[in-house]
């Protein structure tokens, strides 16, 4: 019994010294919470590096240091007058090493192009908030769009201690719609974005302002082995109103809108055709391999057929193993009023004929498919 009494009075001496240090640590913790400051922080930090308080000091310090006190309304309303007026933008607030910054990104303003997105940096100073940098960073393609704007919601998200702004935005153009998820990060610059282009397939009076039937230029983007860049693909992934066409759709939509780009005046006067080489993955190919009725030379096998609303000719060209798109034209809706692409036949091993009719008149075009020549 003497023997358990004295080991502990002996642990009772020695918790003293530590139970005075703790209530000094605690003294201590307690000035530097009334006054926070990183002087203050450091001191409490150099005088008790192991403490248990350590943790939280250094989280408070952190935040003091790279936590900004603005929300993204509060910074949009103080990004608002220091941006040209009427310019749609979006703003996320950033402290560095106790250094407060907005960055506004930006959907208009003087030279920038509808491919591009203008970031303008704000920085608190001495003189109130004022411009520090514009970087015009090269965002998603905008061929054939004419205007765009915010949509859906932005946040802010960290990324392995990177905080990334996600937002979103909508180019609108004759042909159809592109929607581009996007993500900058103030602390490294880096910005990257993923788009989703086709078809604009709202009903009447549809929230929100897109539904688009198309497809995603994963296959053409790089650096998707960064989780921010994978994150913004997912999202577009996610999204209800993006939806999907297949592959060989997708490829047979865009071989006959490069074919009437090129060839804008084949139904009128052109006397030159431009073809373009069809992948052996485009719907064209394989309506071409079940078509009835091909035509044959000794150079080329020529296939007419209805497919996607377009009277299509796609030929099978021997000597290289290629399937080329020769021809395309709206399907006919109307056989007594609309002319009418009816049959098509060899002349001789190049030259192809294109018999029409048009109410009660006949005429033919010759095309050529090694020159690429017309003739009516």
């Amino acid at each position: 019994m003497r023997r358990i009494l004295t080991a502990a009075l002996a642990l009772l001496l020695a918790a003293s010294p530590l139970l005075a240090q703790k209530k000094a640590e605690t003294k201590l913790y307690d000035k530097t919470l009334a006054k926070p400051s990183v002087e203050a922080f450091d001191k409490f930090l150099k005088k008790y590096p192991s403490s248990v308080y350590a943790p939280d000091i250094l989280a408070r310090k952190d935040t003091l240091l790279n936590i900004s006190p603005y929300d993204g309304a509060q910074a949009a309303a103080i990004a608002g007058p220091l941006l040209p007026d009427g310019a749609a933008f979006r703003a996320i607030a950033d402290r560095r090493e106790a250094v407060d910054r907005i960055y506004a990104i930006c959907l208009g303003g003087e030279g920038l192009a509808l491919d591009q997105v203008r970031i303008v940096t704000l920085v608190d100073g001495r003189d109130g908030w004022t411009q520090e940098g514009v970087y015009d960073a090269p965002a998603a393609d905008a061929e054939g769009m004419a205007s765009r704007s915010f949509v859906d919601g932005s946040s802010v998200v960290t990324i392995r201690g990177t905080r990334f702004l996600f937002f979103n935005y909508l180019l609108d153009g004759a042909d159809g719609q592109a929607y581009v998820a996007a993500a900058y990060a103030p602390q490294t610059d880096d910005f990257g974005c993923v788009s989703f282009r086709g078809k604009d397939v709202r009903g009447t009076g549809h929230v929100p302002p897109y539904h688009i039937l198309g497809r995603s230029d994963e296959a053409l983007l790089s650096g998707m082995d960064r989780p921010w860049m994978r994150l913004l693909l997912q999202q577009i992934r996610d999204n209800e109103w993006l939806e999907e066409i297949p592959e060989n759709i997708w490829l047979t939509d865009a071989a006959i809108a490069w074919w009437q780009e090129q060839n804008p005046d084949a139904l009128t006067s052109a006397t030159h055709l431009k073809f373009n080489i069809l992948q052996p993955e485009c719907s064209l190919v394989e309506e071409y391999a079940k078509a009835k009725g091909k035509k044959n030379s000794s150079k080329y096998t020529a296939a007419m057929f209805d497919h996607r609303g377009w009277t299509v000719i796609v030929v099978y060209q021997k000597a290289d193993d290629n399937y080329v798109l020769a021809w395309a034209e709206p399907e006919c809706q109307d056989h007594r009023r609309d002319r009418l692409l009816n049959s098509i036949a060899f002349d001789d091993a190049n030259t192809l004929a294109l018999s029409y009719y048009h109410g009660n008149r006949t005429f033919k075009y010759r095309l050529n498919l090694t020159s690429k020549n017309l003739r009516r």
